[in-house]
């Protein structure tokens, strides 16, 4: 079967993605399972003697990436439609139920305990004793620990964890708002207008199509003037996940869904969910995450505050009366047009799609010496629109690069997102494997003879996709785990996606890499840094909700047995930081898809990634932000060790010092 199943190729091959079709995508990934599942059998007979590092751990890694790789390098073609969808979703189930039954097994366990005992074990590298550490911790969390009543019993959560939050996720879908008549769509630009009526085109309908996702209801909320269409787009957006029509309310799912963490947590010896979740990622105890939430909301509250009056004040200047939620977009919008500040739209035409892939390429390899080289034709991609890039360092190809950036017909309205397909590793034969990564974003189609083109929001997702790929691409550990970017959490993650954001707020470096679409002239700096200082106050209504949030989830995982609700919950956090207070209409928790995994007691990764970042940033700026020297270092420091590394040691590294939020309130005005 490895022959000819396209999916079953060596790491090195790039995946031909003209050959795959749902029969051999199937039998690619029952081929893996089965051979992960006997796999990991046989290595447990034959390592009983004398486990070692080849021939257990290295063994373990090939079975592992084999069956991620089927998994991931499959998970683009769901655009082909519903069948596809079914495909990867069952295949992502058996994924994670492959993966805990091995991390569950009580003989692999005290297989790797031997290793790490053994003295071959007490003479390997920091890098492997490393990730014999992880798994040590790996297997505890997965209950390889417990005798089989305990084990029957994780397993039972585990089902019910899996199936509240596959409910949670299809009740979030609610069908958007179509308009059959264009005098309803006043001051909605027309590459909006073409973008809404492409969407109703696509479901076979006439007219223009408002989506009730995040993405689709804030250009509603940013660009139409009529106050109607605004406070129902708003209205519609916030019934998403909400009860009736015989699905059950997101809200009842979402506490049941803490609970059942919770009993999973208590079962594996963790006081609870939000314990057990940070015991797998960078920022610390339980105590000091609240503690940085909490200083961090007593920092922000007093200004937000201030923020709030202000908005509604000038909401008044314009007309608008007794400000309302659907109303804050608009108004901000408003008070850069008065200010005469570049509109986004002709910000826009300086920033094509073409000319900051171009702008990327040259940022990296001044930073770190990657030269991002387009890929031979020949490689084959998913979409005409994909780009596909070989990387290399050192005069090395070292992985692939997918970009995918823009929407067509199929793809997730709102899918802006990194996948990791290969991890970097040398297997015991010596032979290199090249890590793989892609990046998603939903950059609008232009119309035909026309180039896609990008406003600051679009930059900023690009950019921070970016990070997390580069992140992958450039660790220099050689086993799957320490190559595995996502062993730091989600907020070890997060913060280099972060850090690349922080280049598209300097309105130098954006005036450096600005060139129309038509005569390539660029935007000067000091309408760039007016048309910023607007953006920024804008951030900071961002930075609140971002904490509001982050409090309310760490919050819900920490305590959902003692009968506060949802609601109340959402309040206390917002009232905590000074955020808009919650109206009846106002449901964000029911479609907070960020808690259905990887997320659950760590949404305060985006908040404290921002944090380092803006730290780790500061050094670039007092540098150069194309310093060599500066990007370096921090490859040297925070990139080259992968997982193999604590991050918390390698920001001290790079900055010569404990990090700080220094940078971060100044940029906010919170100091």
């Amino acid at each position: 079967m490895s022959a000819n199943n396209p999916l079953l190729q060596p790491s090195a091959v790039p995946i031909n993605y003209n050959a795959i079709t749902l029969d051999n995508a199937r039998a690619a990934f029952t081929h893996a399972v089965d051979a992960h599942r006997e796999g990991i059998a046989r290595l447990i007979d034959d390592q009983r003697d004398q486990p070692t590092w080849d021939d257990l751990v290295l063994a373990v890694d090939a079975l592992d990436a084999r069956l991620m790789a089927v998994m991931m390098g499959v998970s683009p073609l769901t655009y082909r439609g519903d069948d596809w969808i079914d495909l990867v979703n069952d295949f992502y189930g058996q994924l994670l139920t492959r993966f805990d039954e091995k991390l569950a097994n009580s003989e692999l366990q005290g297989l790797y305990q031997r290793l790490a005992d053994s003295p071959q074990g007490m003479n390997l590298d920091a890098h492997e004793r490393a990730t014999l550490n992880w798994y040590r911790d790996a297997f505890v969390l997965q209950g390889a620990s417990l005798d089989q009543a305990g084990k029957a019993k994780l397993a039972a959560y585990q089902a019910e964890i899996l199936g509240l939050a596959r409910q949670f996720g299809e009740n979030i879908y609610l069908a958007g708002n179509l308009i059959t008549d264009k005098t309803l769509l006043p001051g909605i630009p027309d590459r909006v207008l073409a973008g809404l009526a492409q969407k109703a085109r696509a479901e076979g309908k006439d007219g223009w199509l408002i989506g009730t996702d995040k993405a689709s209801t804030r250009l509603i909320l940013e660009l139409a003037s009529d106050r109607g269409l605004r406070e129902a787009t708003y209205r519609r957006h916030h019934q998403r996940g909400v009860g009736g029509a015989g699905r059950k309310d997101n809200g009842a799912l979402l506490l049941e869904l803490a609970q059942a963490r919770d009993k999973k947590a208590r079962l594996l010896g963790f006081a609870d969910h939000s314990t057990l979740s940070l015991k797998t990622k960078s920022a610390g105890s339980l105590a000091q995450v609240q503690a940085f939430l909490h200083g961090l909301a007593q920092r922000i509250r007093p200004i937000m505050v201030q923020r709030r009056a202000a908005l509604k004040n000038l909401a008044s200047g314009f007309g608008v009366d007794s400000l309302q939620p659907w109303d804050r977009h608009y108004v901000q919008q408003l008070e850069r047009q008065s200010a005469q500040l570049p509109s986004m739209d002709r910000f826009r035409e300086y920033f094509t799609l073409a000319k900051v892939i171009e702008a990327l390429q040259t940022l990296v390899q001044r930073l770190f010496g990657v030269r991002l080289v387009r890929a031979p034709a020949k490689m084959a991609v998913w979409q005409a629109t994909v780009e596909a890039f070989e990387v290399w360092l050192d005069h090395a190809l070292v992985g692939y690069l997918y970009v995918d950036a823009l929407q067509y017909p199929g793809k997730r309205v709102d899918q802006v997102e990194t996948r990791y397909v290969y991890n970097r590793r040398v297997d015991p034969e010596g032979q290199f494997h090249p890590a793989v990564a892609m990046v998603f974003s939903d950059i609008a189609q232009p119309p035909a003879g026309s180039q896609p083109l990008l406003d600051h929001l679009a930059l900023r997702k690009l950019f921070h996709e970016f990070g997390h790929a580069l992140h992958h691409l450039l660790v220099r550990t050689t086993n799957h785990v320490n190559s595995n970017i996502g062993a730091l959490g989600t907020d070890g993650v997060e913060v280099f996606g972060k850090l690349f954001e922080r280049w598209v707020w300097d309105a130098g470096y954006l005036a450096a890499i600005s060139a129309h679409k038509d005569h390539g002239g660029s935007l000067l700096q000091a309408e760039l840094e007016r048309l910023l200082e607007s953006l920024r106050r804008a951030e900071l209504d961002k930075a609140a909700d971002d904490l509001a949030l982050a409090l309310f989830d760490l919050d819900l995982h920490a305590t959902p047995n003692d009968g506060r609700s949802l609601r109340r919950r959402l309040e206390e956090a917002r009232a905590r930081c000074g955020y808009w207070p919650l109206e009846a209409y106002e449901h964000p928790a029911h479609s907070f898809d960020y808690l259905l995994s990887y997320y659950d007691a760590g949404y305060y990764a985006y908040v404290w990634s921002d944090v380092h970042a803006f730290d780790l940033f500061s050094r670039f700026q007092a540098n150069g932000l194309t310093d060599r020297k500066t990007g370096l270092a921090l490859q040297t420091a925070l990139l080259d060790p992968g997982a193999a590394r604590p991050l918390r040691d390698g920001m001290r590294i790079f900055l010569g010092r404990e990090p700080n939020d220094e940078a971060y309130l100044a940029w906010h005005g919170l100091n």
